[in-house]
């Protein structure tokens, strides 16, 4: 027995108890620095006790979406994951996750790992772990003052998929550009997932594209079809490179605004119309990412369908909570084309809707909230009834929803988080929706005021 692995262990439970019962957040992050500091190795000893391996997913937009969609197919598969299913995705929550799986010997209660990762600790997790199986999302400019650029973000994630073996995988997303040309020189073999719908497309790309330039030559890309972002079908009439082929493709899709969509979704090995309850084109991709996932693991058609038809949604992605005769619809809104996306489904919501933003500008968030610049705004305005500004920068979103077009009169700054949600409940018709847009930090703040208020189970009680 590794007694060094035993007492690590045993201090990260003590530490999630404790860090639980103080109401300090789900005890994700702090645990795994208990365990590092005691013994640095523990993250890989416990991972290579994994019969099933690991799986990574990394990615800008989607990571805690596609994971928790995975995980939910794999159990139906009869696998036991073991999941940093609340969104701590540096290595001391991974590690954490992985204590809180095992006894005090180290080794771990389930048979695969699946973890989601940041994408700046990528390079580490690949090392750590050693993956069977590595799917990236998409990349766009999230946290410059963390991150940097997306090549140099992108360059960094080619170096750790260079270390992958060949009995490896690498799931990319077809529809960006920059994660196409990801592991050009890995041994791993590599797999893709797109749209195929042309009809949900639009021509040309919107101003807040990320990614408009070939990887390869420099030469600005054309794009064909337009999904969102600088998602698309594409080529490079200077070297001809091109969007790849796709293996799990979305061949027809029927969006229902904030309700979810219908999908057709075509795998090399059968097809299926899957609905999905969860909002926007962007979780069309993700759906993608996780069934694709789901079938290079060795899942059945029927597991991928029953794992999406029990999904619950992630706290924050979408969430309906039932809060004092309303209903609070509650999305997490953290950059540019996540913004878009969010305010395009609203507008299939209708006119005269009742809107909660609350924008922070801590370490998690960025400090340069300037993106809100970028974000169309202009298409939201005429949507809402009212809108609520909170967060650490309110102001700043409020000078932004003024420039956009918004009538002062249905603008209101309140800084304090709780008198905020109760001024834009009572703002709210009895049986209508309040949608909050919060960036991360923020609908971590909502979220546990919600459970203070016993309108939400804590992120660690919820299955």
């Amino acid at each position: 027995m590794n007694a060094r692995l035993s007492v690590a262990v045993g201090a990260g439970k003590t530490a999630t108890f404790l860090s639980r019962r103080l109401g300090l957040g789900a005890g994700s992050n702090f645990p795994g620095k208990v365990i590092l500091r005691i013994d640095p190795g523990a993250t890989r000893e416990m991972a290579s006790r994994l019969l099933g391996g690991c799986v990574l997913v990394s990615g800008t937009n989607g990571k805690t979406t596609t994971s928790n969609l995975l995980a939910g197919m794999l159990r139906q598969g009869g696998m036991r994951p073991v999941h940093n299913r609340v969104g701590a995705n540096l290595m001391t929550g991974i590690t954490a996750a992985l204590a809180q799986a095992s006894n005090l010997k180290g080794d771990p209660r389930g048979d695969i790992g699946l973890f989601e990762v940041d994408e700046a600790t990528l390079p580490m997790a690949v090392q750590r772990l050693h993956p069977r199986l590595v799917v990236v999302t998409n990349l766009f400019r999230d946290q410059l003052d963390r991150y940097g650029e997306l090549e140099s973000l992108a360059r960094k994630m080619d170096g750790a998929l260079r270390e992958l073996g060949e009995e490896a995988t690498v799931l990319l997303n077809a529809d960006d550009p920059l994660v196409a040309t990801l592991g050009g020189n890995t041994r791993a073999e590599l797999r893709y997932y797109g749209i195929e719908h042309e009809g949900v497309g639009e021509a040309g790309l919107r101003h807040a594209a990320d990614s408009k330039h070939c990887r390869t030559c420099g030469a600005p890309l054309r794009f064909s079809t337009n999904f969102f972002g600088h998602m698309g079908k594409y080529v490079c009439e200077s070297c001809g490179a091109s969007r790849p082929p796709v293996d799990f493709a979305a061949t027809q899709i029927e969006l229902w605004g904030a309700s979810g969509s219908r999908v057709r979704v075509s795998t090399p090995q059968w097809q299926a119309e899957i609905s999905l309850g969860l909002p926007g084109l962007y979780n069309v991709h993700n759906l993608l990412a996780a069934t694709g996932a789901a079938q290079i693991l060795g899942l059945e058609r029927s597991h991928v369908e029953k794992g999406v038809e029990g999904y619950s949604t992630a706290f924050g992605r979408g969430e309906r909570i039932p809060l004092d005769g309303r209903t609070l619809f509650l999305v997490l809104s953290k950059n540019p084309t996540g913004f878009n996306e969010v305010i395009r489904f609203l507008r299939d919501e209708g006119t005269g809707l009742s809107i909660l933003t609350a924008l922070n500008d801590r370490i998690a968030d960025g400090r340069d909230v300037s993106w809100i610049w970028d974000v169309d705004f202009e298409e939201l305005a005429p949507l809402a009834r009212f809108v609520t500004a909170t967060g650490r920068r309110a102001w700043d979103m409020a000078l932004r929803m003024k420039y956009a077009g918004l009538d002062p009169q249905a603008m209101e700054v309140e800084g304090n988080l709780k008198k905020a949600l109760r001024s834009a409940l009572e703002r709210t018709p009895r049986g209508g929706t309040l949608y909050a847009l919060t960036t991360y930090t923020a609908t971590l703040d909502l979220r546990r005021l919600l459970t203070r208020m016993g309108a939400a189970p804590g992120l660690w009680e919820e299955v």
